[in-house]
């Protein structure tokens, strides 16, 4: 079967981009031919107000400025630039400093301060400091954001515990929702935490900060509806069930965790042949199916050498039958695990709750569909579920899910 392979990786900067602004030309010029050549691209101004025009026209991630230009104060053109871009690095260069230009240049958090006659290797070094100390800062902030996550886990792992503990007495029959719940608001934490990491590696890029965030609040959405209809999950008898598309459905899963994909590095391979051939079926409780084992299936590739994460589908020879398949290349499964994992509370995971895979084989059932899984230790595994088809014409083509 041919693959659509697709990647979503960040691809990091191999070229920086440098806003000059100064008013003496043999400056600009000079800039500009002494950082060009392959690790920048550079553009100049010979006035403040040229300066923040660029500035606002696309992102920088270094700007050099003259304190002393014919039209405002250099200052003025950095203050003004970064309310544009916060991220972009600022250098002054002067050949008149004063101890009040200084101070004002501290709290504009200004990189580096250059006196005039300028040497290229000192600028270039000073450069170099501010590219790392942003890179510094980013890290810290994406520690942070990991260690938020981890309270998180614990905080549910927690949850679970006590709930697994209390399980068999008559009360637990009702608080046995709330490590469910638990569990299914990880799914899309874990795309917001993505798309918040991804948003800050992006900040000088305002037009990536509306992509990035927008997968934020879409996420946010997702928590409220999963705390509207957890509870369902457990009375199908209250589930709407309705005319679905599979591909549809693996699409909007894949869209959650594209970001937390790109931050890991994964590759996608896909290929989705249905279908005039949709299920029946309750839309959430099939997200809830199939996000669990895509997440699954990107956890279990943390620290692996090779990352790679496929789905494709396929119809059975009386187009009866419609079998989605998810394999990773993690950790894979423990052979004396592999009879345990769909049972409630069974977990290998630091800070796993053991319900992912026992609320996906429940939902399977309750669509009178089986889940099969093969896996190897240290190699992968891979998921098959297979959904009764509405009707039984084998009448399919290829759609590719975008």
């Amino acid at each position: 079967m041919k693959m659509q392979k697709i990647v979503w990786n960040y691809r990091r900067k191999t070229m920086y981009r440098v806003l000059v602004v100064d008013d003496e030309p043999s400056i600009c010029k000079a800039l500009e031919m002494g950082l060009s050549p392959g690790d920048f691209e550079v553009d100049v101004s010979t006035d403040g107000n040229g300066g923040i025009l660029l500035g606002s026209q696309r992102p920088y991630d270094i700007l050099i400025a003259d304190l002393c230009l014919p039209d405002m104060d250099g200052l003025d053109v950095i203050r003004e630039i970064k309310r544009i871009s916060p991220e972009i690095i600022p250098i002054v260069i002067t050949g008149n400093g004063s101890m009040e230009s200084s101070i004002e240049a501290i709290h504009l958090e200004v990189s580096d301060y250059l006196e005039k006659p300028l040497n290229m290797e000192s600028v270039k070094s000073a450069i170099t400091r501010g590219i790392e100390n942003r890179a510094m800062q980013r890290k810290t902030m994406r520690k942070k954001l990991q260690q938020m996550l981890e309270i998180y886990k614990e905080k549910f792992s927690d949850l679970s515990g006590v709930e697994a503990n209390t399980r068999n007495t008559r009360s637990d029959q009702l608080s046995e929702t709330i490590p469910m719940f638990v569990h299914q608001i990880n799914n899309p934490l874990m795309s917001i935490v993505g798309s918040a990491e991804l948003g800050m590696l992006k900040l000088s890029d305002t037009g990536a900060i509306k992509q990035y965030f927008a997968g934020i609040i879409e996420a946010v959405e997702k928590i409220n509806t999963i705390n509207k209809k957890i509870i369902k999950l457990q009375h199908p008898s209250e589930e709407n069930i309705e005319r679905l598309d599979i591909g549809d459905i693996i699409n909007d899963c894949l869209n959650m965790f594209k970001d937390l994909m790109t931050l890991k590095e994964i590759p996608l391979e896909k290929d989705q042949r249905s279908l005039d051939l949709p299920v029946f079926g309750n839309k959430f409780g099939l997200e809830q199916l199939f996000n669990n084992l895509i997440l699954n299936a990107i956890d279990s590739m943390d620290g692996m050498p090779e990352k790679r994460l496929k789905i494709w589908t396929e119809v059975d020879e009386n187009a009866s039958m419609i079998s989605v398949y998810i394999e990773d290349t993690g950790c894979g499964i423990p052979k004396q695990a592999m009879d345990k994992i769909f049972t409630p509370y069974f977990t290998s995971k630091k800070h796993g709750t053991g319900l992912g895979l026992s609320v996906v084989k429940g939902i399977v059932e309750r669509h009178t569909g089986k889940i099969h899984v093969e896996s190897e230790a240290g190699k992968g595994t891979r998921f098959k579920v297979n959904l009764p088809a509405i009707n039984s014409q084998r009448s399919y083509q290829r759609q590719d899910m975008r």
